[in-house]
């Protein structure tokens, strides 16, 4: 993967925190799908399990941490290796970062202040899924090393802010319309915002693989390849 080993148990900890690494990714994106849609289908039972499984998120980023700094006090990496475990700790923060976000999304149900209306459903639903697409690339891209899908997923991050703008102002034009709806529109603004916070985080990661290095390998067998 990576330049300077000075042994192979160091490449096989690496590797190996590599993978755990994509296991967090996949477990925060799932996180994000069902707390939008538990959002827009307004479902009690999917909110409750992202807040359940947000103790699996906080897990991950505790053991990673420790990991990573266990891996620089007792391998002492240079180079590309150093570069490597602290753009993975970065990713980790990220990651952490967007599970938050989807925890706040799920606290909005589960709070029951009042159900969107369809419109609203759909702007919440429409941003979902590029936020989940967002990250999901953003994944693959740390897992194969992948510069130029970083570089897209860095590009269509704006995509999702241009989505993210447009609903914030359909959304305000139908509290304007029904001010008995004010309260409503209030927390589906803020549902909004976590996903096109979700969005960013999904760029920071990307923005990560770069910082490896453009020279850097793909794993023999990367961590998503290992999944199926």
């Amino acid at each position: 993967m990576l330049e300077g080993h000075i042994s192979r148990a160091f490449d096989g900890a690496l590797a190996a925190l590599h993978i755990r690494v994509v296991e967090m990714g996949g477990l925060v994106m799932d996180q994000v799908r069902e707390a939008a849609a538990a959002y827009t289908d307004w479902q009690v039972g999917p909110a409750e399990h992202v807040l359940e499984r947000e103790r699996e998120v906080n897990e991950y980023n505790t053991r990673l941490n420790e990991e990573q700094l266990t891996l620089i006090a007792r391998r002492q990496p240079v180079a590309g290796d150093l570069r490597a475990i602290l753009a993975m700790s970065r990713v980790v923060a990220e990651l952490e970062r967007a599970g938050d976000e989807a925890k706040k999304i799920a606290r909005t149900v589960l709070a029951q202040g009042g159900r969107p209306g369809p419109a609203t459903s759909r702007d919440v639903r429409h941003l979902g899924h590029l936020a989940v697409s967002l990250l999901r690339s953003a994944l693959e891209a740390f897992d194969r090393l992948d510069g130029p899908l970083a570089l897209e997923v860095i590009a269509r991050d704006k995509e999702l802010d241009a989505e993210y703008a447009a609903g914030l102002r359909r959304l305000m034009t139908r509290a304007m319309e029904d001010p008995r709806q004010v309260s409503v529109a209030l927390e589906a603004a803020f549902a909004l915002k976590s996903l096109e916070r979700i969005g960013d985080h999904a760029r920071n990661l990307a923005r990560q693989v770069q910082n490896i290095g453009a020279d850097s390998q793909p794993l023999p067998e990367t961590a998503m390849t290992s999944r199926e």
